[in-house]
């Protein structure tokens, strides 16, 4: 049964999910000069906390192919944890339009019929488009995958050369909504 879940509004930052559900934010990386492609994904849940991290060398391929493996590689992951309600961030509209509007059951490209297949499981999955800026520990993740080529890498703790990136994300979702008053 696909439970699938999706939200119209662009994600201008990243923001914690609900209690219960954790969020991965997913990207893949295709060089400039088309010489190395990778992907990277992110896990934290509702307090924000790091689960797992991963990155992965991949073979060449259009960025939408890419991007539809990082999320097939994050819903294992996801699924493999045991984690039943995951909500996936990726920025690539293209890709989130296609998962949401049904379309990915009958697409001619196989990693987003993977894709519907995760679905079908026995769990609770939101897709949402997020901005560019609200991505960047799994844009982070893509760029610095170095290794043999798919083979991921787990990160049970975060990179040094995402702490900071991770610390903004959550310092930023902890004060949003919040007002702060001062008294004189």
């Amino acid at each position: 049964m696909v439970h699938l879940a999706f939200s119209s509004k662009t994600e201008q930052r990243w923001q914690r999910p609900d209690s219960g559900w954790v969020k991965i934010n997913v990207d893949g990386f295709v060089s400039k000069n088309n010489t190395k492609a990778a992907i990277g994904g992110a896990m934290q849940n509702s307090d924000g906390e790091w689960l797992k991290g991963f990155n992965m060398v991949t073979g060449m391929d259009e960025i939408f192919r890419i991007e539809a493996q990082v999320i097939i590689e994050g819903m294992k992951l996801a699924w493999l944890k045991g984690y039943k309600q995951v909500k996936i961030n990726c920025d690539n509209v293209m890709l989130t339009d296609t998962i949401c509007d049904g379309f990915a059951s009958i697409s001619n490209i196989a990693e987003v019929r993977l894709i519907h297949e995760w679905c079908n499981k026995d769990w609770k999955e939101k897709f949402r488009h997020v901005l560019r800026g609200s991505n960047k520990i799994a844009d982070c993740l893509a760029n610095a995958a170095i290794g043999k080529l798919n083979q991921i890498v787990l990160f049970p703790v975060p990179p040094q050369y995402v702490i900071r990136l991770l610390e903004e994300d959550t310092h930023d979702s902890f004060y949003e909504g919040n007002t702060v008053f001062i008294h004189s």
